[in-house]
């Protein structure tokens, strides 16, 4: 006898992000923070942030406390919520080496075509990657692919590929975290 849910029927795509995936994607934001809160003071006046996670980022180094260290870590996490992502993972990683984003290149091709048993390996590989967020990553890329294979092909070259772009800047910013 199967044991059938109303979930059986429903799509992730419906469900969004569990409350699991969404402490993970904080807690990733705040891993984030805590590696940018490393940097010296003039590598972090290089970084494309705002002003109020500067003063956060600066303020972090002066504090000693354990509770308010822990308190202030979390609220850079906050802040990275409003952050451009990609644009500080492209100056805080040497990972801009032509040889990382042909890795990652051909990890995202191998994830397309293989479906779960690579999204099985990224999670083993790299510990800060979420399943859900992974799949949902995986699935809208498809799914842009099949829509500029149906464009005229001078067209298909020049085409926006906005899913292939934030899956290839989860994929760095879940690598970063790795180091």
């Amino acid at each position: 006898m199967s044991h059938h849910s109303i979930h059986d029927d429903l799509d992730d795509d419906d469900l969004g992000p569990s409350k699991t995936e969404q402490k993970k994607a904080m807690v990733r934001l705040q891993a984030l923070g805590e590696r940018m809160a490393t940097l010296s003071k003039d590598q972090l006046r290089k970084l494309p942030v705002s002003e109020n996670l500067l003063a956060a980022l600066l303020e972090l180094k002066r504090l000693k406390a354990h509770e308010a260290v822990r308190r202030h870590k979390q609220y850079i996490g906050k802040l990275m919520r409003d952050e451009d992502e990609d644009a500080i993972l492209t100056v805080l990683n040497p990972m801009t080496s032509p040889t990382l984003n042909k890795q990652l290149e051909l990890l995202i091709d191998r994830l397309l075509n293989q479906g779960d048993p690579a999204v099985n390996e990224v999670v083993r590989r790299y510990p800060a990657a979420e399943r859900h967020t992974l799949r949902q990553h995986v699935r809208a890329t498809l799914k842009e692919g099949l829509e500029v294979a149906e464009m005229p092909e001078p067209q298909q070259d020049a085409a926006e590929r906005p899913a292939r772009k934030k899956l290839l800047m989860y994929l760095r910013e879940v690598a970063a975290l790795a180091d």
